[in-house]
């Protein structure tokens, strides 16, 4: 299942409909009611995210990242590309992830939500530079 979760969250955190440069929205700066930030360094950033039923967060996007599942609960993420992921947390499930492309996240479930994200600075989402005809 932690397999199924990586794969799935291949950098979850992020979805959200605004367009962006060669790297896109903060996820710090999103939605600040939703972060609790527990540590902000030179080369990591810890938040304890918690998304409220039926909340969705703004467009962004994550560096490399760790995710930890504090409660039970069904995230939506939405990307910009138009693809949608639905992931079933469990409390204790935990993945890790490459940078993550533009997205928005929502609960949709009947229960809040409560992960522990801790993003890795040095290795920012870089938005693939597009090919010329």
């Amino acid at each position: 299942m932690k397999r199924n979760l990586s794969i799935m969250l291949g950098g979850i955190f992020a979805p959200f409909l605004l367009s962006f440069g060669a790297n896109a929205q903060d996820w710090k700066n999103v939605n600040p009611k939703m972060n609790h930030i527990l540590a902000d360094t030179t080369f990591l950033r810890a938040t304890e995210v918690i998304l409220q039923p039926g909340e969705k967060s703004d467009m962004h996007t994550h560096p490399a990242h760790f995710v930890y599942a504090l409660t039970d609960g069904k995230l939506i993420v939405h990307y910009k590309d138009g693809k949608t992921e639905t992931i079933e947390l469990k409390a204790g499930m935990s993945a890790v992830s490459a940078p993550e492309r533009p997205h928005v996240s929502e609960n949709g479930g009947t229960n809040t939500i409560k992960f522990l994200l801790v993003e890795l600075k040095e290795h920012p989402y870089v938005e693939p530079k597009t090919k010329k005809k």
